[in-house]
């Protein structure tokens, strides 16, 4: 499953209106018009709201709270649009905590929701987007609208984190009421979102979301949205003439809606659809298209995606230096996106555990209550009753013990899936990066040498494409079983999975001599592989080996990972299947 940028901003959701105010008591009429009529313009015509907002703000405050508070709504769509998420965030929770009417209470919750998952602050607004589910899930018929479009922030957030199921769920919960054409356009993306994060062999019904969101007036941002959904689409069946026609036609339109993620990532698309079709000169005009599209944001998936086709280009050229320096970029915004995915996995497990440590906290409340109220009783019963209810009690406080000893357990079992890849067993990035940090000070302290062995599968990319994901994780299983059946060369061995087909072994206490014969044993057992493929047949693998070494306190963390990142693109580039190590000056240049 592919991660995408965030590109959902939360002007997109809230309902128009949702916080309107009855004539009367000094509410402007004339301002209360223009205020729906900006709300409604805001994905439609944005020069034209953000004009209009700063206009409103320019005049005297409005002489009522329900119309101030609107306006404060407005000012933080305005915030957002201006790429200002984080001002947009404090606004719209000072609004959701404090605003005298329900339904925009619950529209600037959204809002907010969807700012700091914008700015990255993703435990913060899962908190807050389960606070608002629960606070409003038995609303009144009048807050049902602002309640859907609650459901769709999260539908949202969850696609964010890449949970599906999660965003299906959502998704469709807005569908099954009725929601408005505006709720039902975005539900309706979200849902077919959900199928391709999930991987579901189900063909999206474009032409239906496409007039869906026509009806609600979505030209431009949903409609972008789609085409990079069909593109896709069209891609996995194989139909990359057509993808990539298709996807040609709108770029116009998507440079010109004015969110530059969304062109960036649809000129991307385009680029990687032209290099499978063989064309590096536009290939390369289109990822160099998407790079300045994206500039402020050099980590993005949209930027990784072009910096991979950048590097394609120069490779299959000959040109080794651009190729290179399109990959170091290319590794860069990889390794960000992979950052970002773990704390997002991170936040959601947190969060989850809250939830859970909540749950438990109030079901022992209530043990505890139950107790109470059986002490009580034990006073006024009598002799031969007294056996009976001091068994309950203990029934009871044993309950809630085995309650707490419950919450250790689960409490040490997140500690363990936050450290480890799931699909090997190997120490996950954020850990084996941790590990290689305190590694390098304990060498410094017994003045030993370490050393950094860092391997990539060759083609691994092929055996997904024609053997699906399945049979692509069985050889990923595969290979950590081979690795993790050799003998340690070192005093200490850690295996890492840094993400995708690329590993790294540290081993403590080790020699250049021992270093570069443990990776040999490595290449050799991964090349000796015959994995069964699931349907019949068998495939055969081979990894590069990049092998860096040091004595202690002679190079940094950084250094040693760009050691052995250097070393790995020269085995790669000398033809894969084999190990490379650098020499002593080239490790102080790398460092």
């Amino acid at each position: 499953m592919r991660r995408r940028a965030a590109l959902l901003l939360a002007l997109l959701l809230a309902s128009p209106g949702a916080g309107s105010a009855a004539p009367g008591d000094g509410t402007d009429p004339a301002l209360q018009a223009e205020m729906e009529r900006l709300l409604a313009l805001r994905t439609q015509d944005v020069p034209v709201f953000l004009a209009g907002v700063r206009s409103l703000e320019a005049r005297p405050p409005p002489v009522t709270r329900a119309q101030r508070e609107e306006l404060q709504l407005l000012r933080a769509y305005r915030l957002s649009l201006e790429g200002r998420p984080g001002e947009a965030a404090a606004v719209a929770q000072a609004l959701s905590d404090r605003a005298e009417a329900p339904a925009l209470r619950l529209a600037a919750g959204s809002l907010a929701v969807n700012m700091l998952s914008n700015i990255r602050q993703f435990e913060e607004a899962l908190r807050r987007l389960h606070r608002l589910l629960l606070e409003y899930d038995a609303a009144p018929a009048e807050l049902r609208d602002a309640l859907r479009s609650l459901w769709v922030t999260a539908a949202i957030l969850y696609q964010e984190m890449g949970k599906a199921e999660l965003t299906r769920h959502y998704a469709e919960r807005v569908l099954e009421g009725q929601p408005s054409p505006r709720q039902a356009c975005l539900a309706g993306y979200l849902k077919a979102r959900a199928d391709e994060l999930a991987e579901v062999a189900r063909e999206p019904d474009i032409g239906v979301l496409r007039g869906t969101c026509d009806a609600a007036g979505e030209n431009g941002v949903w409609q972008g949205f789609i085409d990079g959904l069909e593109a896709r689409h069209l891609r996995r069946l194989g139909r990359l003439d057509e993808a990539q026609r298709h996807l040609e036609a709108r770029l116009a339109v998507a440079d010109a809606v004015g969110y530059p993620l969304l062109a960036a990532e649809l000129h991307a698309l385009d680029a990687e659809l032209l290099l499978a079709l063989g064309d590096l000169t536009r290939a390369e005009a289109q990822a160099r298209a998407a790079l300045s599209r994206a500039a402020n944001a050099p980590t993005s998936l949209s930027a990784a995606m072009a910096e991979k086709v950048l590097f394609e280009v120069a490779r299959q050229r000959g040109d080794d230096r651009a190729a290179l320096s399109h990959l170091q970029a290319y590794v860069t915004a990889e390794r960000a996106l992979a950052d970002e995915a773990r704390i997002k996995d991170r936040a959601v497990q947190l969060v989850q555990h809250e939830m859970l440590q909540r749950e438990q906290a109030f079901r022992l409340a209530e043990a505890r209550h139950q107790a109470a109220i059986l002490k009580a009783r034990l006073a006024r019963a009598e002799a031969r009753n007294t056996l009976l209810a001091l068994l309950s009690v203990l029934g009871l406080l044993a309950g809630a013990a085995a309650w707490a000893w419950s919450l250790r357990r689960d409490e040490r079992r997140y500690r363990a899936l936050s450290e480890s890849d799931r699909l090997t067993g190997f120490a996950n990035r954020a850990h084996f990066t941790r590990l290689v940090g305190e590694a390098l000070l304990g060498a410094a302290k017994r003045g030993e040498g370490i050393a950094l062995v860092g391997f990539d599968l060759d083609h691994f990319k092929r055996i997904n494409d024609e053997h699906g994901h399945l049979n692509g994780d069985a050889v990923l299983r595969a290979v950590s079983e081979a690795i993790r059946a050799l003998p340690a060369a070192a005093r200490r061995r850690t295996v890492g999975r840094l993400g995708g087909e690329e590993f790294a072994v540290l081993l403590e206490g080790c020699s250049r001599e021992a270093a570069l014969e443990h990776a040999e044993a490595c290449r050799r057992a991964i090349a000796g592989l015959a994995i069964p493929l699931d349907g019949g047949g068998e495939v055969r693998i081979s990894a590069s080996f990049g092998v860096a070494t040091l004595v202690a306190g002679k190079a940094g963390l950084e250094g040693l990972l760009a050691a052995a990142d250097r070393a790995l693109y020269r085995a790669k580039h000398e033809g894969r299947n084999r190990v490379v190590a650098l020499g002593p000056g080239e490790l102080r240049d790398a460092a």
